[in-house]
């Protein structure tokens, strides 16, 4: 589940994936919040299940794959209140043409075999089986349709792709999943792990930065660290700003205030030639 958010990765393959960020989807329509150390983007550019899966991928993430009760309430609570998302343009027909946004969940490979797979690749976890009668594999997080006659039910036996409702439906209520037909192009749900590389365990534990989401100014703590340099990266790989260290310092401040809302990175480099990369958003 997590572990499909590969942790450790160089610089080079992290510049990839953004990169390739304004290939499948534009900044302008990616909202992001952060909730437990993960950064989510919500691209408001309808995809079918597939492209918005592969598209996750390019972004450097997977499709949201929901493990506990906490994680979905987090989720709902921000998709209504830190997103600008368009009801209309988001809706799935077969889901009482209601608003959806996908996350990632399928059963393409065998009906009924529900599994955590938000990059689509052929590594996946199972966390249900069967339909409506069905039950968790487990004993991992569902949160299908309690409504009507409940989900998923596989209406016209093409119903393969998983999505979360952002309106009620008469199997289900709003935040709840749904078992879609995956050629429905939807909004979707981006996951990010917050911490993109490092090559050294003690300085990422030894470093903090906050508040994550940034409002005006980011602060890093570096605990007596001997940076050399710190640069702020946005999504297309720019160098925004770069801060050379002259002296030891616990505590530096950067200034966010004219930058963009959206995702940043912040390379942090050591005298010693270690780096530490994380992601922050404002």
């Amino acid at each position: 589940m997590k572990t499909k958010i590969v942790a450790m990765i160089i610089l080079s393959s992290v510049m990839g994936h953004y990169l390739a960020t304004g290939q499948c989807a534009n900044s302008s329509n990616v909202d992001s919040f952060v909730y437990n150390g993960q950064t989510y983007e919500v691209i408001k550019e309808p995809k079918n299940w597939a492209d918005a899966a592969s598209c996750a991928v390019q972004r450097g993430g997977v499709l949201a794959e929901i493990n506990n009760a906490s994680e979905q309430s987090a989720i709902y609570t921000a998709l209504n209140s830190n997103t600008s998302i368009t009801l209309s343009s988001t809706t799935a027909q077969d889901g009482g043409g209601k608003a959806y946004v996908w996350i990632g969940g399928n059963d393409i490979t065998t009906e009924g075999n529900w599994v955590l797979n938000g990059n689509n690749d052929a590594s996946s976890t199972q966390f249900w089986m069967g339909t409506t009668s069905g039950n968790a594999v487990n004993g991992l997080y569902n949160h299908w349709g309690s409504a009507g006659s409940s989900e998923p039910d596989d209406y016209n036996n093409n119903q393969d792709a998983l999505g979360l409702s952002l309106e009620a439906w008469p199997n289900g209520n709003a935040g709840e999943w749904n078992d879609l037909n995956q050629a429905n192009t939807l909004y979707y749900l981006v996951e990010h792990s917050s911490i993109l590389g490092v090559n050294d365990r003690e300085f990422n534990t030894r470093t903090k930065l906050f508040p994550n989401p940034v409002i005006d100014a980011l602060t890093i703590v570096t605990d007596g660290l001997d940076l050399l340099d710190v640069v702020v990266i946005n999504p297309l790989g720019q160098e925004l700003l770069t801060l050379n260290m002259e002296e030891k310092m616990n505590a530096t401040k950067i200034d966010f205030s004219t930058f963009s809302n959206g995702m940043y990175l912040v390379k942090m480099r050591l005298k010693n030639g270690n780096t530490l990369i994380k992601q922050v958003v404002k």
